[in-house]
Parts: C-alpha cells; structure tokens; sequence
C-alpha cells in the first residue's frame, strides 16, 4: 500500500476527509484550502526562513563564528532552494503539490530539529542546506505555482490572499524567537519552530493543497509528460519568456539591496537610527496596502501593466532615496512607494508568467524563472556591501537605479512585443 493512501487514511480515520468534503463542498473547499495555504506559509516562512534572521543574535553571541559564516549559510540556503525550483515546479505539473509543499515542511521540521543539536560549524551548514531544499519546496515559488496552475484567472486574487496573511511571519518569527531564545536558550528556540513547522504548517500546506486539487488528473501518462515538454521547450523558444527571465531578477537585485542595506543608507543620508528604523517598518502596512489595491482593480488592469506600475514604482522610490540626505521628508515617501510596490512583485511573477507564457507545463516554466529570480535575491545584499565599500552607498543607489530601469526596458519590450503579436 502506498504511503499516499496510508497518509490518506490517517487523516479520514481521525475525521478529515479532504477529499471527500472537496467532493461534497467545491466552492467552500476551494475557499477554506486558500487560507489553510496562507496560515501554512506564515508558519512557514516563520520558521524555515525568517528564524535565520530572529535568531542571528543569538547564534553570534552562542556560537562564536564569524557573522559572516553565519550568513553563508543562509545564502547557500536560498541557492540551494533556487536549484530546487525546477524540480519542484515538475512536481506541480504532476498532480503532487500536495505531498511536494506538505513533505518539504516536514523535511525543513527535520532540519530545524538537528540544527537545535549543531556544535559544529560543518553540521550548521549541513542543516541550512537541507533547509534550502525544504524552502524550494513549500514556500512561495512552488505555491503560487500551484495556485496559478489550479485556480485560473482567480490565481491572482487568491495569491494576493496567502500574501495577506504570510506577510505576518515576521511579526510571528521574531518576537517568538527572541523570547525562546532569552528564556529557554537557542537549541529550544529551534525545536520550538521546528514543532510549529512539523505541526502546524505542514498539515495545513497538506489540506489546502488537497481541498484545492481534490481530484489530480494523472499527469505522469506519456501523453501528459509529452505536452509539458513541449510547452516547456516552446517556450524556451520565444522571446517572452527570456524577457520575463531577464525582467523579474533584475528587480530582485534592486528589491534585495535596498531591503538589505536600508537602515545603514538612511543613516548614512542624516536620519537618526530612530527615523530610519520608523521609515523602514512602514514597508509591511504598505505591502498590504499594495496588495489591496491590487485586489480592487484586479480585472480591470492586466497582471502586466500592474507589473509595470510596480516596476515604475520601484524605480521611483530609489529616486526619493537619492534626495533624501537633501530633503529628509523624502524617506518617508521612498518607504511609501518602495513599499507598495514591493509587495505585488512576487504575487505578480507567476501571474504574468501564466498569461503570457500559458498554463500547460506551468510548474516546469515557473521553476525555471525562480532560478534567477531566487539568486539574485540571494546575491544582492554581497553586492551591495561591494559596492558600499567601493563607492559608498551612492554607488549602490546609483546602481539600484541603473538595475531598475533595464528591468522596465525589459518590460516595455514584452508589452511591445505582445501588442504586435495581437
């Protein structure tokens, strides 16, 4: 008997039958299994991804390596889910999101609890690359390409959902670290968030992927395997795909330097650390408020243009950030816009991804335009630190400013493209 069917029958046996309750209830189902999916990815991103940074501190202080070993391994750990990307999105396109989003929480539970054991500095690494493996597998990129696979034209509205929600996870993930850690010391701190990963976010991932593709179509026939292929490699054949290739990671650079190095930029410009940190934490009300925008004129604004507004936005907000050290007020509108803007950038990927490019072999597509997408988040903050040391951060503005523009260019040329095509 399959591991599947026996999994599948633990749950009915304790009185939740998906399946059977999707069968019964598709509209409720459907509704029910987009917020088991956001819960799911708070919980996760809480503890797979945001841990690094919520316990950092304690690590520095505990462990006594190099900071800069510290934050080694968080790189590797998001190239290691950027390499991950490509298998992952198959496994959509096979009908097994369910068991790819649940059965890579599990795996980052696993590697959260041997990390509480680490001594080593080997064994830590060890740890954070398994955690990569365990974020390429059930956070954003495979999720949306799930939601964007199976929910059609309402992808962007219950992306837009998940988000709501798992933008909290920092808000769950650092205070809940720090009081752990302070009272119980780190190792407790880590097994607590790989309980809540294992326990929590792992199941809800399982329900709300299965409430939501009650009923997989058998997608590993050969004739379903063939015309994924095909839709892959077609494709790999249009320009379209290269320019949303090239346009989504060029945007990842300037969003990972500036979310980076934000704090030392506004001091280094004439805020107090006060001001900085306040003009900083308007980012996630603004997220929300973006994503809620987002919302009220989905339909009448394609993914596209609301792509290339986002785009514009980004660009505007690092042109505030060059006056600030003239005109201080312009912080707070760089937070503003850099904060709206940047909260529709992910929801958004998949989405024109989906309407430029088709749904047939998505997960595949998907997987592949995470890659670079997933590096240059990765990547970002190094290069800004290089360009820091030397130029100074007006180097790395003018930079992030240069970045952001061919990012437009490239998605000027995709609308271009497009409207020929009609």
């Amino acid at each position: 008997m399959r591991l599947g069917h026996w999994i599948d029958t633990f749950w009915q046996a304790i009185g939740l039958d998906f399946h059977g309750f999707s069968m019964r209830h598709p509209k409720l189902a459907l509704e029910l299994g987009v917020w088991c999916l956001a819960i799911g990815q708070t919980v996760g991103y809480a503890c797979l991804y945001y841990i690094f940074a919520a316990l950092l501190l304690t690590w520095d202080s505990a462990l006594g390596w190099d900071k800069g070993l510290l934050t080694f391994a968080f790189m590797l750990a998001i190239l290691t889910g950027a390499a991950m990307s490509p298998l992952a999105g198959r496994l959509v396109d096979h009908g097994r999101s369910r068991w790819l989003l649940s059965g890579g929480m599990w795996f980052g539970a696993l590697a959260l609890l041997a990390l509480g054991f680490a001594q080593s500095y080997p064994v830590f690494l060890i740890c954070w690359l398994v955690l990569g493996v365990a974020q390429g597998a059930s956070l954003y990129e495979p999720c949306f390409a799930f939601l964007t696979r199976t929910t059609g034209e309402n992808a962007t509205r219950n992306i837009t959902k998940v988000t709501l929600v798992a933008g909290f996870a920092s808000t769950l993930a650092f205070p809940a670290g720090a009081f752990l850690a302070n009272a119980y010391g780190w190792q407790v701190a880590t097994w607590a968030f790989a309980a809540a990963a294992g326990l929590i976010g792992a199941p809800l991932l399982f329900a709300g992927a299965t409430m939501i593709e009650c009923c997989p179509q058998d997608t590993h026939t050969p004739e379903a395997k063939a015309r994924n292929r095909d839709a892959v490699r077609t494709a790999l054949r249009r320009p379209e795909f290269w320019l949303i290739f090239a346009a989504f990671p060029l945007i990842g650079l300037t969003e990972g330097l500036i979310l980076t190095h934000i704090i030392p930029i506004l001091t280094a410009s004439g805020l107090s650390l006060a001001q900085a940190v306040f003009a900083a934490a308007l980012f996630g009300p603004m997220q929300v408020v973006g994503r809620l925008a987002m919302m009220a004129l989905a339909g009448r604004v394609s993914a596209l243009g609301m792509a290339t507004l986002s785009f514009v936005g980004i660009l505007g907000a690092v042109l505030l950030l060059m006056v600030v050290e003239d005109i201080p007020q312009a912080a707070y509108a760089f937070a503003l816009l850099f904060g709206a803007s940047y909260g529709l950038i992910s929801i958004l990927k998949p989405v024109v991804t989906a309407e430029v490019l088709g749904r047939t072999g998505f997960g595949a597509i998907a997987g592949l335009m995470a890659v670079p997408f997933l590096i240059s988040l990765a990547v970002s903050p190094q290069i800004g630190s290089w360009l820091e040391r030397i130029g100074g951060y007006d180097l790395a503005l003018y930079d992030s400013a240069a970045t952001a523009c061919l990012a437009m260019l490239a998605l000027f040329a995709l609308t271009v493209l497009l409207r020929l095509k009609r």
